[in-house]
């Protein structure tokens, strides 16, 4: 398996991930032979890149959660943000069970690696962006050792972080181009509604509406809605703003294309201490993949290649599977270099595609 860009497909191609539409339902399964009319319907739905089968490869990215979690969460959150709950609390279990359930998944994980691997459409951004940070959030908690209880609360703060978003009109959240000043000022009462929503509609504990209200605050008092500054900041609002701020980076956007892991990573690190919480971004690193399974690189040495393995005790440095020498010729047997292992070795350049 590994990524292309979408331009790159051909005909007899096959899926190697499943890619869902708007309401977070499969699009097309994983294993559809590619066929130009369903090259031309994904580059319609705004898909940049794919999975493809390549048995030169021979790698699986392994979900840290299962499909049927990911679509229970995609069912609960299309149902609260497109309003279909007539009573709000009817929700609720459902929400306490789900989160439950992504707790219990990753808890089970000795080693975490995140690759953020599955494929979307440009229109279904809100709930790949919630599970995506809610998951995030949950890992940076694990770390930083708190308990069942506490992450219960973490997971369902941010699962329903941009909940005040549905009273925000659709043409202003997804704007192109700069925002005019009564925009901006409407997306930031987002905060402010999605606290009155979960603590007044839901009827969550403090703790977890304060999470909506306070995850655009900023340590130096740069944020929204109120100017917060660092101890005045609850901290699971830190965790969700390092996670929200992440995963919207390297997701594809409207009015942008996304950032690059390690790109991402890198503005994170230069807002320590300004922004975000140096302690908590630091645990942040620990478990995402810089450079993603299945991702074409550049070593220092000119050599390209693909990589397929992760080593959790040192995400920035994966196995690298090579297929072009420094001088750019194909080699006749491929080979692996565990940057983990032979540290004269680093990625210097992250390439959209690699033909192999």
């Amino acid at each position: 398996m590994r990524r292309i860009l979408l331009k790159n497909a051909k005909e007899g191609m096959l899926l190697a991930r499943d890619i869902y539409s708007e309401d977070g339902k499969v699009l097309i399964a994983s294993g559809q032979k590619l066929t130009n009319s369903i090259i031309k319907r994904l580059k319609e739905f705004g898909v940049y890149d794919i999975y493809i089968v390549d048995d030169n490869t021979e790698i699986y990215i392994e979900d840290v959660i299962t499909k049927e979690i990911k679509e229970e969460a995609f069912e609960i959150v299309n149902g609260v943000f497109s309003s279909r709950y007539i009573n709000a609390q009817e929700i609720t279990p459902e929400i306490k069970e789900l989160v439950g359930k992504i707790i219990s998944s990753l808890l089970n994980q000795k080693e975490v690696i995140l690759n953020l691997c599955d494929i979307r459409t440009v229109g279904n951004y809100t709930l790949f962006h919630s599970l995506n940070t809610t998951v995030l959030s949950i890992l940076i908690g694990i770390k930083l050792g708190y308990e069942f209880d506490k992450l219960m609360i973490l997971g369902m703060g941010t699962l329903l972080h941009d909940i005040g978003k549905i009273r925000i009109p659709r043409n202003i959240l997804s704007k192109r181009g700069p925002l005019q000043e009564k925009e901006y000022e409407m997306i930031k009462m987002h905060t402010i509604v999605g606290y009155d929503i979960l603590n007044s509609e839901y009827k969550f504990e403090q703790n977890v509406a304060e999470i909506a209200l306070f995850h655009h605050e900023r340590l130096d008092g740069s944020g929204y809605p109120f100017g917060k500054t660092r101890d005045e900041i609850p901290q699971m609002a830190k965790i969700v703003a390092v996670a929200d701020v992440f995963d919207a980076l390297v997701s594809d956007r409207e009015f942008r294309k996304r950032l690059k892991p390690h790109m991402a990573i890198e503005y994170l690190l230069n807002s320590c201490s300004t922004h975000f919480d140096s302690y908590i971004v630091s645990k942040f690193v620990t478990f995402i993949s810089l450079f993603q399974i299945g991702t074409p690189v550049v070593l220092n040495t000119r050599e390209k290649g693909i990589v397929v393995h992760n080593n959790p005790r040192f995400p920035s440095r994966p196995i690298v599977r090579i297929f072009y020498d420094s001088e750019g010729k194909r080699l006749a047997f491929r080979k692996d270099i565990d940057l983990a292992l032979n540290f004269h070795y680093y990625i210097v350049d992250v390439l959209d595609d690699l033909e192999i």
